[in-house]
Parts: structure tokens; C-alpha cells; sequence
């Protein structure tokens, strides 16, 4: 019996996704300027910034986001089916893709599959081998795959996307993989300039909110959020951002000040924890089989939904 896709609005739904460490970041060198097709539209590489040249007369735009995917590829495709139905404007993976290289090829392929715009990041789970090496083949026949760990700005025509590779705990990173730094992550700060729309960081791990519950809430009621990230969303005007990581936390969206923000509840600023798709026992008690998002934005404005597998 294939797995029941559900939206719901959980107001209360969030896990260690296990974790290991490594050192920071290293620059990353970039092609010559290239524009491929995608659906939907044209997008220039460049740089360290993709930029989406195709442009409509709204400020809309929507996201799936799915995170913690850790390899299961036919979960995935589930939750794929329904992101092609949905007239989305790309796919987000916020890390934690797959358990080696043919796990995150195969995720990213799926992922793929409906030809949209596919923003991928590392978490702590990913070496830096199988990652780069998992990305590589699973762009030969998928140009729509971005590796926001190199291109790390998204400038669209109704949202931006800043990039957060990796996670900010370094025990907790798997050897020879990501780790974001506190001088890498005020340094992603400066990815902001010259950005003009609703700017979302795409991260494994949530910056502190301080929130009961938040989305970085444990199971003993512990806030592991990252003050640093959040101080540079701060510092440098980043609303919004998208992450997963603590897998008990999922559903879970909340301010800066603290203040949960609902799904379908628009608001000016918030993180949300997208969970996971193993399956995984929430803050609220319930059980659920997996789970994966959309994030809507208007002008300066977002909301969220979460779907779940049941």
C-alpha cells in the first residue's frame, strides 16, 4: 500500500537527525557564465549567483522544501508526484540528502525528475566526497540541479535564496565534511548584497529563537539553535529561513522574538523546520511516516504548509 500524503497544519508537530565533524569551508571556483532552461524559465550561472532571467508581473513565489531525506529515494518520489501537481517554482533540499554518493544521486534524480529549479545544500550527514561526487552525477542529465553549496545566491525574480552549507556543530559533522564556522557564517552574511526581494537562507540547522517549542526544539525541551546564524539573519535583514536537523521539531515555525508562526499564517519573518522523512515520533506526540513543506512568499511576506506521510 503506497503511503498517504497528507496536508495538514501542525501547529505543534520536531530529532537529532544524527550527526559526526570536519573543518570549514573552502572557496569555491566557479564556471564560465552559462544559462540553461529550466520549467519555468531561464536562469543564468554565474559566479556564486544564479539568477532567474525569466520574470512575471506578481510577487509570488513558492518552494517545496524537503529535508533530512538521509536516502530514501521512493518516499521522496512520493512527495515529488505531489510537488509536479502543485505549479511550484523549484524544489529545496536543506541537507542531510542521502548516506553516501549513490543515495544522493538517486535522491537528486528524483528530485529532478519534474524539471524544476532543484536547490540542494549539504547538512551533517554528507562528506564532502560523496557530495560533490553524488551532485556531479546526478547533473549529467540534470541541469536543473543547483548545488547551493557553490552557488550559493539565488537571485529570482520574487525571492532570493542565501545558503547555509553544512551545519554549525562541528561534533556533529560527519569527518571530511561540512562545517559552518562562526566566521563562515557571518561571512554568509554578505551573500545578501544587492538582493531585492524576500531573501530565505536555506539551512540545515535553525538559528536560536528561543521559542517553546521551537524549531529547534529537543525532546527534553533544550533550544540547540544557532545563535550566530541567527544574529546574521539580523545583522543583514534575512527574514526567512528553511532547515531540518532536528527531526522532532518538524512543522515547527517560529520569530526571532520567540512567537510560533502557524501554517497558512502569513507573517514578516520566521524559520520553519521542514522535518524528515524517516519515520519519526514529533514534539506533539504523534508518529508520522515522513515529512516535507511548501514555502509560500509574497512581496515581504511568507507562509508555510507541511505535508506528512502517514
Amino acid at each position: 500500500m503506497n503511503p498517504i500524503i497528507k496536508t495538514i497544519g501542525l501547529a505543534a508537530l520536531v530529532a537529532i537527525a544524527g550527526c559526526s565533524r570536519v573543518e570549514t569551508q573552502k572557496e569555491e571556483t566557479h564556471a564560465p557564465p552559462s544559462v540553461v532552461v529550466m520549467v519555468g524559465g531561464e536562469y543564468r550561472f554565474e559566479g556564486n549567483t544564479l539568477t532567474e532571467i525569466t520574470s512575471d508581473r506578481d510577487n509570488e513565489a513558492s518552494y517545496a522544501v524537503i529535508s533530512d531525506i538521509h536516502g530514501n529515494v521512493e518516499k521522496a518520489k512520493h512527495f515529488v508526484e505531489r510537488f509536479a501537481e502543485m505549479g511550484l517554482h523549484g524544489i529545496i533540499a536543506s541537507g542531510d540528502i542521502g548516506e553516501n554518493k549513490n543515495q544522493i544521486r538517486e535522491v537528486l534524480e528524483a528530485l529532478a525528475e519534474p524539471g524544476l529549479p532543484v536547490f540542494a545544500i549539504p547538512g551533517n550527514h554528507e562528506t564532502k566526497a560523496d557530495y560533490e561526487a553524488g551532485v556531479r552525477e546526478a547533473s549529467k542529465g540534470n541541469a536543473n540541479i543547483i548545488d547551493m553549496a557553490k552557488y550559493r545566491r539565488f537571485d529570482g525574480d520574487d525571492a532570493d535564496f542565501v545558503s547555509l552549507p553544512g551545519y554549525q556543530v562541528q561534533r556533529f559533522v560527519h569527518n571530511n565534511g561540512y562545517f559552518a564556522s562562526p566566521e563562515y557564517i557571518r561571512e554568509t552574511g554578505r551573500l545578501r548584497e544587492n538582493l531585492d526581494d524576500a531573501v530565505v537562507l536555506i539551512t540545515h540547522g535553525a538559528g536560536y529563537t528561543g521559542a517553546m517549542p521551537g524549531p529547534a526544539t529537543l525532546y527534553n525541551g533544550t533550544d540547540v539553535g544557532d545563535r550566530e546564524t541567527a544574529r546574521m539573519m539580523v545583522d543583514n535583514d534575512i527574514a526567512f529561513a528553511v532547515c531540518g536537523h532536528i527531526h522532532e521539531a518538524g512543522g515547527i515555525a517560529a520569530t526571532f522574538e520567540g512567537r510560533n508562526v502557524q501554517p497558512g499564517e502569513w507573517a514578516e519573518q520566521f524559520t520553519a523546520n521542514f522535518g524528515t522523512l524517516r519515520r519519526w515520533k514529533l514534539l506533539n506526540g504523534n508518529t508520522i511516516g515522513g515529512m516535507a513543506g511548501i514555502l509560500y512568499i509574497k512581496g515581504n511576506e511568507a507562509k508555510y504548509e507541511v505535508m506528512v506521510l502517514e
